[in-house]
């Protein structure tokens, strides 16, 4: 009933003071050092199928959002998550401009709206950060053609 923690503690060059570096859990993983992915990073997009006219952000459990559009597209957040970056690619593939509704407001994006055009047969990057756990303070950074 109450879980488990596994917990790395190492002595680092020179000291004999032990840290922890590392401590696991059921549903997270700290650590207090620096990591130095040699290879980089693998994320697990979020893929919707089929062509979007909505699509909702969940803080707590996406990470990369690859969705297509043909209309205008509005985007919605929830359960914004303490210093998390969410990241969206569109592709508009209609032939004409399509309106985006990015869901933050515009204080708080690089367009200085609460949406965008977008023009016909090309892609879009907004990446998202939460800043303090809430919409007040979520951002969001647009590319776009």
């Amino acid at each position: 009933n109450r879980g488990s923690r596994i917990r790395f503690w190492n002595t680092p060059n020179g000291s004999n003071v032990v840290n922890e570096i590392a401590s696991f859990n059921a549903d997270s993983v700290t650590f207090t050092g620096v990591v130095n992915p040699t290879k980089g990073f693998i994320f697990t997009p979020r893929l919707p199928v089929g062509n979007q006219t909505t699509i909702a952000i969940d803080f707590t459990n996406d990470v990369i959002i690859k969705a297509n559009l043909v209309a205008d597209l509005t985007v919605t957040l929830s359960n914004f998550v303490f210093g998390k970056v969410v990241e969206v690619w569109l592709t508009n593939t209609s032939g004409l401009t399509r309106t985006i509704t990015h869901g933050c407001s515009s204080i708080n994006s690089s367009e200085n709206a609460t949406t965008f055009t977008m023009p016909s047969t090309s892609s879009a990057y907004l990446r998202y950060f939460s800043i303090n756990g809430d919409l007040a303070n979520t951002f969001v950074a647009i590319q776009h053609a």
